[in-house]
């Protein structure tokens, strides 16, 4: 078997889905390299490689040698954001004070029909004044497309530098023919100026719209406090919040924030676990009950003990499956990616293809290098690589803050296309705590001698059953006697000695195996099913002495929510291990016609894997340790936050708040999120489609259409800004 490891990098210097592509096309034809995942929104790449074959300096320098810069580190998007806001903001800036008097120059020739001082004088200012504007607010665009051509590759910088480039050079060959022949031909430096300034402007409005669609994640990241108070010795300390170990004893004081995870030893404080877990009212808690870093504190003070170093709390694992979930991009941004990878060497050939047309329609015309500069402008993929990644940021992050933990952009669009739901009943649509509702006596035995000798029995078992009986048997205070030889059967029930006699606890199936006569308790186990109940048969020797009927509570949401998701899936099935007669009350109690019963744990994985054969796209909900193969084999696994580790690990998706609701969320956010990421590439696509001809002139002769730069270069600005705007919408649709 291979062992792979994951590389996680910060990516400096992409600005398109051409350089996205790029790396990935280079990185997958590396050997030992298995699968390479680059983020345009968080400047940050993901790659699995096998360390036998490649190792991470390799790759860091593969990247490096396209022109690149890697690190090795977790990107921090706001980080990121922060310094490139500043970046944009002052080249802008700069920009916009070089570009006024050109523009000035240009709008006065323009509208006086005359010039400032002279045509050369007016064409020397122009060009000084584009000058500063390529040099200051152009120099890392011109820098990078040198950069690309030095390594025979072309992206966005490419594109522009190629039209700021011909724009600046033919005003310049323009103006010095004037002084030779004294013609006075129409210059393009505003055209330059203008370009490279609206497409800061473009780049610094989205780079503060992609700081806004991972607020989330950052609200997440700020509720830790930065302090806390330790108790060492008896003694207060305040101290940094990071530095908390575990087994720590930590002091909350009114409306602070809880500072890690940890168990209340003093205290019944109200928590607020909104922003972890979605829970809307403060939420009562005692001694001995579990708490949450990030969580705040109500109006009571109380002492915890943690459980958990600060790298392990459930924060930094919400903050941890979030941030890495932007790593996986949806199948439906392959097209993009397979686009991307030839769209600016064809961009290339329909401005040559542009000037060629132009040349031999028309050489005198302006169009000749207006509609080749228009063309190289306006078709910069740049709306094409953040249709994906803002969409996933913006939903996966929306997600985290309504308490649902989605891990990638491929889990999101797998869940839009589900059509069958599974769903475990104990934990999942129950709460998985049994309770004794009812107990029936045959022959001489009393109730509280059957609960003794079946409750002590079953104090030896871990299994639920087992601890709703001895929950029962310590409520009513009846005492334990003593029982030998207890044998556990899973999937039936046990067997044990007690008082010398043979002692049975389990299902029908278990009794019928053993040959047990059943008499009346047959019949009133069934009525008890039908009610929904499991019945447990106890017999001694062989012989029925009475049965105990326990329930599992319906999560009080579980009818509305399955009424809702028959509203998106072909078909809602309950898998129960209970048997049939109990599992038909549960599911006619939930209206559900589809209900599997009698199902071994080990069994579910099956079930999962014969329905993916059938065609259906499966999601499985569950909870438990015996869930985690169903989970993994399942299209989407989803695990509800009541759940173990073990669940929770193989699920794609993790509904931190124990609340089903979470569910039909879940299936609104990823099917938002999907109908998000088609509209941004829809729109990338034919944008490029309806402006490419227009802008190389196309309409021209025939209507007078046509685009200048200037207007390609807003254009082109704004169709990435409505990208990341249409992602933002995420965060603020209904649910």
């Amino acid at each position: 078997m291979i062992s792979t490891k994951q590389l996680k990098l910060k990516i400096g210097g992409m600005h398109c889905a051409s350089c996205v592509s790029s790396i990935n096309k280079t990185l997958t034809k590396q050997e030992g390299v298995t699968e390479s995942r680059i983020n345009l929104a968080l400047n940050s790449a993901h790659i699995d490689y096998n360390p036998s074959v490649v190792d991470n300096n390799r790759i860091i320098s593969i990247i490096k040698e396209l022109g690149y810069e890697a690190t090795e580190s977790d990107s921090d998007l706001f980080e990121t954001n922060e310094k490139a806001i500043v970046n944009y903001g002052i080249r802008l800036r700069i920009s916009f004070l070089f570009t006024l008097p050109i523009v000035f120059l240009s709008l006065w020739s323009m509208l006086n029909d005359s010039f400032l001082f002279s045509y050369q004088t007016d064409g020397i200012m122009q060009a000084l004044f584009a000058s500063l504007v390529m040099v200051f607010g152009g120099k890392e665009i011109l820098l990078d497309a040198i950069k690309q051509t030095r390594h025979f590759r072309a992206n966005m910088n490419s594109l522009i530098a190629m039209g700021t480039v011909t724009a600046y050079s033919f005003s310049i060959y323009l103006l010095y023919l004037s002084f030779n022949t004294g013609v006075n031909n129409s210059l393009f430096f505003e055209s330059a100026a203008m370009i490279i300034t609206l497409i800061l402007l473009g780049k610094y409005l989205e780079t503060i719209s992609k700081g806004k669609a991972g607020q989330a994640i950052k609200s997440l990241m700020m509720l830790r406090p930065i302090t806390a108070t330790a108790i060492i010795n008896g003694v207060e300390i305040e101290m940094d919040s990071a530095s908390i170990k575990k087994d720590m004893i930590i002091l909350v004081k009114p409306g602070e924030k809880i500072p890690a995870d940890g168990k209340i030893i003093e205290g019944q404080p109200n928590i607020d676990e909104s922003m972890l877990t979605g829970e809307s009212l403060p939420v009562e808690k005692k001694t001995g009950d579990e708490i949450f870093g990030g969580s705040l504190n109500g109006n009571f003070s109380f002492k915890f003990q943690t459980t958990k170093e600060q790298n392990q709390s459930f924060l930094a694992s919400i903050i941890k499956l979030v941030t890495e979930a932007q790593a996986k991009s949806a199948p439906v941004q392959k097209l993009a990616d397979r686009v991307s990878s030839v769209f600016v060497p064809i961009v290339l050939l329909i401005a040559i293809a542009t000037f060629i047309g132009w040349y031999f329609f028309d050489p005198t015309n302006p169009m000749l290098i207006k509609s080749v500069i228009s063309v190289l402008i306006i078709a910069c993929p740049c709306a094409l690589g953040l249709a994906t990644p803002t969409a996933i940021l913006t939903g996966s992050a929306r997600a985290a803050r309504e308490g649902i933990i989605i891990k990638g952009g491929d889990v999101m669009e797998a869940i839009s296309k589900l059509n069958l739901m599974l769903m475990d009943k104990t934990g999942t649509l129950t709460y998985g705590q049994l309770e004794v509702m009812d107990i029936k006596i045959y022959g001489q035995f009393s109730q509280r001698n059957l609960i003794r000798m079946v409750g002590s029995a079953e104090s030896q078992s871990e299994h639920p059953i087992a601890k709703a009986i001895v929950t029962h048997m310590k409520f009513n205070q009846i005492d334990k006697t003593v029982v030998r030889n207890v044998t556990a059967l899973p999937g039936f029930g046990l067997k044990a000695e007690c008082e010398n006699r043979q002692l049975l606890v389990g299902n029908k199936s278990m009794m019928e195996k053993e040959k047990v006569s059943f008499g009346q308790s047959l019949n009133d186990a069934a009525k008890e099913m039908e009610k929904g109940r499991t019945v447990i048969f106890a017999a001694i020797d062989s012989i029925i002495i009475g049965i105990i009927s326990l329930a599992d509570k319906l999560r009080p949401e579980a009818f509305e929510v399955v009424k809702e998701l028959k509203k998106y899936m072909e078909k809602v099935t309950m898998l129960s291990g209970d048997n049939y007669q109990t599992a038909s009350g549960i599911a006619k109690t939930l209206a559900l016609t589809d209900f599997e019963a009698e199902i071994k744990p080990d069994q579910k994985k099956f079930i999962v894997e014969s329905y993916s054969k059938s065609g259906f796209k499966v999601g499985m909900v569950g909870d438990g340790i015996n869930d985690a193969p169903a989970l993994a084999m399942a299209d989407v696994g989803i695990a509800i936050g009541s759940g173990t580790d073990i669940a929770i690990e193989s699920a794609d998706v993790v509904l931190v708040k124990s609340d089903l609701k979470s569910l039909t969320k879940m299936i609104k956010i990823a099917k938002n999120s999907l109908k998000v990421i088609k509209q941004n590439l829809f729109w990338a696509f034919i944008y490029n489609i309806l402006a490419i001809p227009l802008a190389a002139g196309l309409f021209y002769p025939t209507f007078g259409w046509s685009l200048t730069p200037i207007v390609a270069a807003g254009a082109m600005s704004v169709s990435s800004l409505f990208v990341v705007l249409n992602s933002i919408r995420l965060s603020k649709m209904s649910m």
